[in-house]
């Protein structure tokens, strides 16, 4: 089962090229401190939209001879066409523990082209598959009886859940035996623990990693008390990460832990003075910088 927290990875770059240098660096950071439970590469965060298959093959292949087998490594397929989703499976399935699926988006699909996409990518690869649920970004939620169906199928696994409606995490006792729930934002991922969700994968844990597992943890063996100490501290940071566009504030705080540049690829750009300023506060006050 996913649990805890897994972390959606940014990718580092270099006059518009991969750092790979920069990322192994990031990637060793990661897996080797903060007992997170897993890591997503080439997802929505780590500007999967703007790179080309061959870089995410590249990327993917280098957080997984890093990782070795230490988390859990999921790759993000996020693209809205079934043969490019496949595509990517295929030549990265020996690398990874799973895959980090997106609902097709932009075309605002009926809840039976959402079922029969799932299904021809689990038909196509014995890796496990997470679902994304993020109408937000889609147009279209995965409703719980297409839920049920999917459930079926033996690889999928979870759900990454970005709707705005807690109340889905209730499902997780509508399907079967240890699908995980997972919620995909930040901001509210304590209340989706409180309604039952297994895990988070998270933007803030790129920052501080350490402080967001101690905080889950604290949840789960009813340490409430620190648990309320780690989510207040926790809070900002939360609400600093996504002031601008995501990822690049979280990319100009990795940069001030010296792990990587604030490079990203057009349209995103680099933050305001004024957030990195804020940023900049924040890391000091709880001692990152």
């Amino acid at each position: 089962m996913l649990n805890n927290y897994i972390v959606a990875a940014v990718t580092p770059f270099k006059n518009n090229k991969l750092d790979i240098k920069s990322f192994e660096k990031y990637m060793y950071r990661l897996i080797g401190q903060g007992g997170i439970s897993g890591i997503v590469v080439c997802g929505s965060t780590g500007e999967s939209l703007s790179m080309s298959i061959h870089e995410k093959v590249e990327l993917i292949k280098t957080a997984s001879k890093i990782n070795d087998g230490r988390v859990k490594v999921l790759a993000g397929v996020i693209d809205p066409i079934t043969s490019n989703c496949l595509e990517l499976i295929k030549k990265t399935e020996e690398f990874v523990d799973g895959f980090l699926c997106i609902c097709p988006f932009y075309i605002k699909p009926s809840q039976e082209q959402i079922y029969s996409h799932f299904k021809i990518l689990s038909e196509n690869t014995a890796r496990d598959i997470v679902l994304y649920n993020n109408p937000g970004r889609v147009g279209t939620s995965i409703v719980l009886d297409t839920l049920k169906r999917l459930c079926e199928l033996n690889n999928v696994v979870a759900i990454k859940e970005c709707a705005a409606d807690l109340s889905r995490f209730l499902w997780r006792s509508l399907v079967k035996n240890g699908f995980s729930f997972l919620s995909g934002n930040d901001d509210c991922a304590c209340s989706a623990i409180a309604m039952g969700a297994h895990g988070i994968v998270s933007v803030s844990a790129n920052i501080a990693p350490d402080l967001c597992v101690k905080m889950y943890n604290a949840f789960k063996t009813n340490n409430i008390e620190r648990f309320e100490l780690l989510r207040d501290t926790l809070t900002p940071l939360h609400e600093l990460m996504f002031m601008e566009p995501s990822p690049a504030p979280v990319k100009y705080a990795l940069s001030k832990l010296g792990l990587i540049s604030d490079e990203l690829r057009l349209p995103l750009s680099q933050i305001s003075d004024a957030l990195r300023d804020k940023i900049d506060s924040y890391m000091k006050k709880i001692g990152l910088i």
